[in-house]
């Protein structure tokens, strides 16, 4: 693709995933392709005034990135955004985990420039296939530019989420992103992309960051259950993991069972972050009886706030790249 020297450029970065999937042949399923290139040659004629310039990372299925590829990801994209001339970047990734990894983004990228994640909910072949419009959209997005407090987002269906706030709320359909509580800050109508709110009055100067040269992948996820015993906890305390993320109940209750073996791991230094099953509402210290919130947190449980579990996970693995100090990872969750 040939360059114009006096235009701006934005960096296209293929990771793989939906987007680019055609059917196995005759067999049920679809699997990645190579071939990516018409879609690249459809959004290149209908970019204006702008170079895009592709990056062919990987072509992984959603579920097969990790945090540490995600990591590398976000570093690799904010070398990009340090040359003068690229004035945002777009992610094409899988839609299973992207959360996770512009959550990762968001918290790792120093570049003020907006990086916009997409990909699609219908593969290539697949009637109304909605790559092209993402990828379209999201290099709009790119141009508006997004006022900087808005960090990295997510661009699905039209609507621009903040990758702090969205989830995947649907496996199948293609409107499948939302923000509880918050909604969308922005939406793509016709050839323009909308604010839904206006900046605040004393808007943060940075995106928060966290300084991380590299995270600490050795961080599980467990979702309480009823009837759950410490028996899990406990095998992973064997295997030697760095930090636990807690799925909750409710506004962050566990099994008053779980209680000691939680305790063991705090005294050992291995901090334990606390979220919630629950879509919205987030971790709130209420209940003072064992495995309660409030009982929890005076026993040094760290509350994650409106962090869901994965993310909250991204981030305890960013820290502790940073720090193992757990008053200091405290402090940093509170900043959510």
């Amino acid at each position: 693709m040939e360059k114009k020297s006096n235009q701006k450029t934005i960096a296209v970065f293929f990771t793989g995933g939906t987007i680019s999937m055609i059917p196995r042949g005759e067999d049920h399923g679809v699997v990645p392709s190579e071939d990516f290139t018409k879609s690249f040659s459809d959004i290149a004629s209908s970019a204006h005034n702008v170079n895009l310039e592709f990056i062919n990372w990987s072509n992984l299925p959603s579920p097969h990135m990790t945090p540490l590829l995600m990591f590398k990801l976000a570093r690799d994209i904010d070398r990009m955004l340090q040359n003068p001339k690229v004035i945002g970047a777009v992610v094409l990734h899988g839609t299973d985990v992207i959360v996770e990894s512009a959550y990762m983004a968001d918290l790792i990228l120093t570049s003020m420039k907006p990086l916009v994640y997409t990909g699609s909910m219908r593969y290539y072949s697949e009637m109304g296939y909605d790559g092209v419009r993402n990828l379209i959209n999201a290099i709009k997005a790119c141009l508006l530019p997004l006022p900087a407090e808005t960090g990295v987002v997510l661009l699905m269906t039209d609507r621009i989420f903040s990758a702090r706030d969205v989830v995947k709320i649907n496996s199948l359909n293609i409107d499948a992103f939302e923000a509880p509580e918050s909604g969308p800050v922005a939406y793509v109508a016709g050839e323009e992309v909308l604010l839904t709110r206006r900046p605040l009055k004393s808007p943060r100067k940075k995106r928060p960051h966290i300084d991380a040269a590299a995270i600490e992948p050795n961080v599980p996820l467990l979702s309480c259950y009823t009837g759950m015993d410490g028996s899990l906890i406990a095998c992973l305390k064997k295997q030697g993991i760095a930090g636990l993320v807690m799925e909750g109940f409710g506004a962050g209750n566990v099994p008053a069972v779980i209680v000691p073996i939680l305790e063991d791991l705090i005294k050992d230094g291995i901090p334990v972050v606390l979220t919630t099953q629950c879509p919205e509402g987030g971790v709130w210290p209420l209940y003072a009886y064992p495995g309660g919130g409030l009982d929890l947190a005076a026993r040094g449980v760290i509350l994650g706030g409106r962090l869901s579990g994965s993310k909250a996970r991204i981030k305890l693995m960013a820290i502790l790249g940073v720090t193992r100090s757990s008053e200091r990872i405290r402090e940093m969750f509170r900043e959510d």
